[in-house]
């Protein structure tokens, strides 16, 4: 176990222990699952499955859920959530409409679309790394709720900030000669700059031209630091998950140069505002709510 800065405090990381922010992240994705508003309630019924009692209990109740997303949630990671959880089910629904041969989810955490998403699965290999005690907890509580782990599916498990990305796909079968889909959604912020740059790098190296990438960042100005809703985010993850400190995040404009030096291509950028356009809209033509400025979600190629 590591320590934090105060006296005494043991601090729990994914060393060791299932990780928090993708316990975290599931408990938002279940309770957007049963949200009553139509047109951005979430499609991820699993998600429950994942939580302990003391969370599956708040789902049950609408008026603590509300109490909870005001007072227990930082300002608009609700509805960034749900942003982030339709945008990511598009691309792999996209790529499975594609016949996209093989996905992988860098960071799976406690996903469940390979399950959600079965019936259309087809012939596609997907392979999840994840830090090995998160992805044990998953796989313990999947089988306890009865839910069967499709054929396709390939769990590897890695420390992503010792690297061995391409070793490891490839001693799990995977075929660097075929296109792949990367799915790295809630990853990034928690990575050192060097290891985002490496992990591309492996990305493009160990798959075919054609393959792409998918993955939300924080980018960042002065002006979005200084957002009250931005401030209090920042405290809140400093708070609640000390163990997996923030380090990634880029200046607004800089994400195309970024990729572009390692040899990708952007096919879809997404800012907040966009999101709110795109995934908050309610039958009223009014937004659900507003995310945190620094979100922005990207998909990227290195062309064939």
């Amino acid at each position: 176990m590591s320590r934090h800065a105060e006296p005494n405090q043991i601090v729990k990381t994914v060393d060791h222990e299932p990780s928090e922010t993708a316990m975290g992240a599931a408990f938002l994705r279940a309770m957007s699952a049963v949200d009553r508003r139509i047109g951005i309630r979430g499609p991820d019924s699993l998600a429950k499955l994942f939580l302990p009692e003391s969370r599956r209990i708040i789902l049950d109740d609408p008026a603590l859920r509300g109490w909870v997303i005001r007072n227990a949630v930082s300002p608009g990671m609700y509805e960034f959530m749900i942003a982030r959880t339709a945008f990511f089910d598009d691309m792999f629904k996209q790529a499975l409409a594609a016949g996209v041969p093989q996905i992988v989810f860098l960071g799976a955490g406690y996903d469940s679309r390979s399950c959600r998403f079965r019936d259309f699965l087809g012939d596609v290999r997907i392979f999840e790394l994840d830090m090995p005690e998160t992805q044990r907890h998953k796989q313990e509580l999947l089988n306890t709720a009865g839910v069967p782990i499709p054929e396709q599916l390939t769990f590897v498990p890695i420390d992503f900030r010792t690297g061995g990305i391409g070793s490891k796909l490839r001693k799990a079968g995977f075929d660097a000669g075929r296109e792949t889909l990367f799915v790295w959604e809630g990853v990034t912020y928690y990575l050192p700059p060097r290891v985002v740059g490496d992990t591309l790098k492996v990305i493009k190296t160990s798959s075919s031209a054609g393959s792409s990438v998918c993955f939300d960042y924080a980018s960042h100005s002065i002006e979005k630091l200084e957002q009250d809703r931005v401030m209090r985010l920042r405290e809140t993850m400093k708070m609640n998950y000390p163990g997996e400190p923030t380090c990634f995040s880029l200046r607004d404009g800089e994400i195309e140069a970024f990729l572009s030096k390692r040899g990708f291509r952007i096919l879809e950028h997404l800012t907040s505002e966009e999101m709110e356009a795109r995934y908050l809209n309610l039958p009223d033509r009014s937004l659900a709510g507003v995310i945190p400025g620094v979100f922005c979600f990207v998909h990227a190629a290195f062309p064939g």
